[in-house]
């Protein structure tokens, strides 16, 4: 997609709507098909087997292929129900393509969103543009949202350094602490001047009130967002270097004020949101406890004995993580993981090998010719909801594989 063919000249730092990205995406993979002269089957992979010989059935609903090695690229992982909704045709379990599935909802709804991540911003944004009469209802457990997408400034690191944690690794038997690691963002945060306790209790509750001050009062915080995000590649390195007690701990008591740094929200959506929240047109309900369905309506129950009705519900709580065999899975995953081809990984996900990304099998051990890629090995490429970092990984992957050839 030529960025000039909507307008921008200088596309650095713009959030662009997902759809454009999916445009773009789709006239890059149409060129690479065009140079590399590939095979594309139009059909869904619904099966594999490894054979004797090493190599892999690639199953289709009309066809069985051979392959020497597979590329395990799946996508997201099917999306949570945490209120056992699926199935209610009021209730839109998978948001996207959101234009497509949010017509459904006739002006003048009421429209609970449960969830205040990126997506459920999403599809306040978008219920605004296609429906713009109707009320707008955020419900979720803690009703917090996560930060403003500020500016950043150009720095280095002196300590959270890919440098220090090898070195760290080899004094410490291949494990660095996690409190040596809090060590050095403390202090990469001290020697540029932020004050982390400080700018945590003033922005780190993701309330109205924080957004608004965030941008008007960002200097700081951008710095802080800065530190974070030029750790992004090598958060699955930290993450590796850590044992399992550590990473039990750092889920419980840090990645949630991690990731609501980490995974910010365009000033230019804060912006509708406060708008539209001041308006009355949203409101934000916290400690969402329940669910009840009716023919025509939800009740959605929060703690105290408060109650909400709704007309419709769209579901923006993610992706389930944690892999098991579920009715929300496709066949693929279902028969990969029933064969024991895929073994799930205790911290989400899928076991790999790292940094080749070769499927590690409770039945086959370390699968060589099996790649698997994306969200379904975040339990050990932490972090990587980032097109950037999978992109990169995957180039690595690649190359060491024709170096191989």
């Amino acid at each position: 997609m030529d960025r000039r063919k909507k307008g921008y000249t200088d596309a650095a730092k713009i959030h662009f709507p997902r759809p454009w990205y999916g445009e773009y995406l789709r006239e890059v993979m149409d060129q690479a098909i065009q140079d590399l002269n590939a095979t594309v089957i139009l059909e869904k992979v619904t099966d594999l087997d490894l054979l004797e010989n090493g190599k892999i059935l690639v199953h289709s609903p009309s066809s069985v292929e051979e392959f020497d090695l597979v590329h395990l690229c799946v996508g997201h992982m099917a999306y949570q129900d945490p209120y056992d909704l699926y199935g209610n045709p009021r209730y839109i379990h998978n948001p996207y393509p959101a234009e497509e599935k949010l017509q459904i909802i006739p002006q003048g709804s009421r429209v609970g969103i449960i969830g205040t991540g990126l997506t459920g911003l999403d599809m306040m944004r978008c219920l605004k543009m296609l429906k713009e009469d109707m009320k707008i209802y955020f419900v979720s457990d803690t009703g917090r949202f996560t930060t403003v997408r500020v500016h950043e400034p150009a720095l280095s690191l002196q300590y959270v350094t890919l440098e220090n944690l090898e070195l760290e690794k080899q004094r410490q038997n291949g494990f660095v602490s996690l409190d040596r690691m809090i060590e050095w963002f403390e202090k990469e945060c001290e020697s540029l001047g932020i004050n982390l306790s400080e700018t945590i209790a003033k922005f780190g509750q993701g309330t109205k009130e924080q957004l608004e001050r965030q941008l008007i009062d960002n200097e700081k915080f951008g710095v802080l967002q800065a530190i974070i995000h030029h750790m992004d590649y090598y958060l699955p390195n930290y993450w590796l270097a850590l044992n399992e007690i550590d990473k039990k701990r750092y889920r419980q008591e840090y990645k949630g004020l991690f990731e609501l740094i980490r995974t910010s929200i365009p000033q230019e959506t804060v912006n509708n949101l406060l708008t539209w929240w001041d308006s009355g047109q949203v409101s934000v309900f916290k400690d969402m406890e329940s669910v009840t369905e009716f023919p025509t309506e939800f009740e959605i129950g929060f703690s105290g004995g408060r109650k909400l009705k709704v007309d419709y519900l769209i579901n923006s709580t993610g992706q389930n993580k944690q892999i098991k065999i579920s009715k929300y899975n496709s066949a693929l995953l279902n028969n990969t993981l029933n064969k024991r081809i895929l073994q799930p990984e205790p911290f989400d996900g899928v076991q790999v090998t790292w940094p080749d990304s070769c499927a590690v099998s409770q039945r086959y051990g370390v699968i060589e010719n099996l790649f698997v890629h994306g969200q379904i090995i975040e339990g050990l490429q932490y972090g990587n909801n980032s097109a950037g970092m999978l992109l990169r990984h995957a180039e690595e992957v690649v190359r060491k594989l024709v170096e191989k050839m």
